[in-house]
């Protein structure tokens, strides 16, 4: 078994310099955290990217990089690369979902370029993976490579995670349809979904909801090939890498010589990639609101401002350049003197040791972006503070701020409080800034990007074994069965009604029972073995109207009602919210005309199934969005079911109804059928060897079996009445 990482970037760069070659390993913090979980875990790793290098300078090389791991590069054609990374990746999926809609250059050629990216980084992962695999997806770039995955190996392990926010729904639909739907359905192929925070994960799960029609239940999808999680799993750094280079001797030189060169000054550091979403403008015109606001300050702070290039041929990017540079010209020939330059600007990458130099000699770290999914640099920052001193102004728009709860949060677009903060931030007692540092290193050491990589993978393979695969009822799966119904003393049968012993129909009160369905039910009855069970949605009434005569159990509303010898009620008195919800099903009622609302005691049901199809969709999603909302913390279950949304008291719940109302320990065979979404309640309950649940119909299921149609339940059923099968 292996893991195949899927990145845009390798984590290896080979470069032709003249005469040589130079082979460089990255030291960033997926491939540490990747390889640093493969070695722990003694599990191979391949990582699949796309190539910054020839393939004829990878066939004289591939053997050259010091690593215990594989690497597949791909290589695309250089059109449709840059088609799919700048066209399409970076100035659509990068702007909007930074929530930048404004910056959103969308062509149906990058669109093109990008299923088709997707589609050859599909061909080199389904060539070499081999079953138990773990395939872990990484960002943006590949949100269709999940599905096409499944689609050439079902069985797969497939985890992915996003590395940047994902927006919200008003956001997000501003996509054209065909690609909202690419996108969403692609990732959905994953059978764990990672984001930084549970805020982009709720956005996404609402997306889903809306756009693809996917009910979820404590973040967890149903599919029909699987099933798929949602979390929140921040990414984090290598703490000791970070905490322990305070005393590298190098760090300590350069440290040294940035704390001589500004001696009598206290120093502000930044360091951010060049992006529009990083806030670098707003930064400065902060910090020169700073020093209007306290001129005391004058001379006595320098503000050290480093911007790595990137991007730069895309429009966006180099404007943004030109802006921040002029910006600091304005400040410096505004505010500064021939003894004091205000900003100090570096346009460069930095290395690790002076990078820490930096960090370790700063005074406050202000980190400002307008938009972040987690931001590394703040916890990089943190860690880095071994002597517990410095103080870090957070923007509240950064992932990192939600974990990093001491540091000084800000809104990036705030000017007068970011130079409060600086200036509280400057004049802090060494005593608080050390309280405040131990508590964040605490939280960084023990949440460090090793333990991020391990959760991760780990609940991927875990979801995937709990992702139960339901067997056919047939052949020898259905003689097992049948024998142990046969050989059983006291046997429970737990029977759904709609969809289950009778089909579907427009309306629920043309659903009725045959002639044929009312003998069967008193012929399983009749037997002194069985106890027979009806668990419906119905209401009493039309239970007993139509199956009151037959000596078995009824379980009206989902287990509302429990009828032995007579009815009886497990919930005292009228829901407060039934009222308003009726009210609020009308009103859908009244724009989707061939829809109605079936009331019950203790719930209310809007039914589309007459609706045109999508019109019912879109009102049923919107529907489902207002009922959230208007019954946030009331004792509700809302079912989101097979064209029906309905709104039900959370005591009437077929699994609990079941444990308490019916389940004896004198039983030693129990089964079950059922439809929809209230009896996955059901099959939940139903783990031992004796219990036996069956799925009818499609879609993913806790059941143990499925068959495809009523039919085959009345066919089954009536198998048990004649004790006998061909074998």
């Amino acid at each position: 078994m292996k893991i195949i990482t899927v990145s845009y970037r390798l984590p290896v760069s080979i470069k032709r310099q003249k005469d040589n070659v130079k082979i460089t390993q990255s030291a960033g913090g997926l491939a540490t955290a990747v390889l640093s979980y493969s070695e722990k875990s003694q599990k191979n790793l391949t990582w699949v990217g796309v190539a910054d290098f020839d393939q004829q300078l990878w066939e004289e090389n591939k053997n050259n990089y010091d690593s215990n791991f594989d690497i597949e590069p791909v290589y695309l054609e250089r059109r449709l690369n840059r088609n799919f990374y700048n066209v399409f990746s970076n100035s659509v999926l990068w702007s909007l979902f930074h929530y930048f809609p404004s910056f959103i250059e969308y062509t149906h050629d990058g669109f093109e370029a990008y299923k088709a990216a997707n589609e050859i980084v599909a061909d080199k992962v389904n060539s070499i993976y081999e079953p138990g695999d773990i395939v872990w997806i990484h960002d943006y770039h590949f949100m269709g490579l999940a599905k096409i995955i499944r689609e050439k190996h079902p069985q797969a392990k497939i985890g992915f995670f996003l590395h940047i926010p994902f927006p919200n729904f008003e956001i997000f639909r501003v996509l054209p349809n065909k690609v909202r739907r690419y996108l969403m359905e692609g990732v959905m192929g994953s059978n764990l979904i990672g984001f930084h925070t549970w805020e982009n994960a709720i956005h996404f799960t609402e997306c889903i909801e809306k756009m693809l029609g996917f009910p979820h239940k404590n973040f967890l999808f149903s599919q029909d090939t699987h099933r798929t999680k949602v979390g929140s799993f921040p990414i984090s750094i290598d703490f000791d890498k970070f905490h322990n280079a305070y005393d590298n001797p190098n760090v300590v030189k350069l440290r040294n010589e940035i704390k001589d060169l500004y001696k009598d000054k206290k120093i502000i550091f930044s360091v951010d990639r060049l992006d529009y979403t990083k806030g670098i403008t707003n930064r400065l015109n902060a910090y020169e609101t700073f020093l209007n606001t306290y001129p005391e300050w004058r001379e006595k702070v320098v503000f050290l401002l480093v911007i790595v290039p990137s991007r730069e041929e895309i429009t966006k990017y180099g404007e943004r350049k030109k802006m921040i540079e002029l910006t600091i010209a304005r400040i410096n020939g505004k505010l500064g003197n021939y003894k004091w330059t205000p900003v100090v600007y570096q346009y460069q990458s930095v290395d690790f040791d002076r990078l820490i130099a930096l960090y370790t000699s700063a005074d406050a770290a202000l980190i400002s972006p307008v938009r972040d999914g987690m931001n590394l640099v703040a916890k990089e920052y943190v860690a880095s503070r071994k002597d517990l001193r410095g103080a870090l102004v957070l923007s509240v728009m950064a992932g990192a701020a939600k974990e990093l709860q001491e540091s000084l949060t800000i809104n990036p677009h705030d000017f007068e409080q970011i130079a409060l903060k600086l200036n509280y931030g400057l004049t802090m007692s060494e005593e608080e800034q050390a309280r405040r540092l131990e508590h964040m290193q605490r939280y960084l050491k023990k949440h460090d990007v090793f333990r991020w990589a391990s959760d991760f993978l780990n609940e991927t393979e875990e979801i995937h074994n709990k992702d139960t695969k339901a067997v056919a009822l047939a052949g020898e799966e259905r003689i097992e069965l049948y024998e142990k119904y046969e050989d059983a003393e006291k046997r429970l049968l737990l029977l759904d009604f709609d969809g289950t012993l009778v089909n579907l129909q427009p309306k629920p009160e043309m659903a009725v029972p045959d002639d044929k369905l009312i003998k069967l039910l008193n012929t399983l009855a009749a037997d002194p073995k069985n106890d027979v069970w009806i668990i419906s949605g119905r209401n009493r009434e039309f239970l007993e109207k139509w199956l009151g005569e037959l000596p078995i159990g009824l379980v009206a509303e989902h287990g509302g009602y429990v009828k032995r010898e007579k009815w009886e009620s497990v919930i005292n008195g009228t829901p407060e919210w039934k009222g308003r919800v009726i009210e609020i099903m009308q009103d859908y009622v009244d724009t989707n005309s061939e829809s109605f609302v079936e009331i019950k005691e203790f719930g209310v049901a809007w039914h589309y199934r007459n609706v045109e199809q999508r019109q019912g969709f879109l009102a049923s999603r919107e529907l489902l969005s207002l009922l959230k909302n208007q019954l946030y913390n009331m004792p509700t279950q809302i079912i989101d079911g097979n064209k029906v949304i309905e709104v039900k008291h959370f005591l009437a719940h077929k699994g609990t109804t079941y444990k308490n109302s019916i389940y004896n320990e004198d039983y030693d065979f129990i089964l079950a059928f059922g439809d929809d979404k209230t009896d996955e309640d059901l099959f939940e309950k139903l783990t031992g060897s004796y219990q036996h649940s069956v799925k009818v119909g499609s879609g993913n299921t806790s059941a143990k079996y499925r068959v495809q149609s009523v039919k085959e339940v009345l066919d089954f059923l009536n198998e048990l009445t004649q004790c006998n099968i061909v074998k």
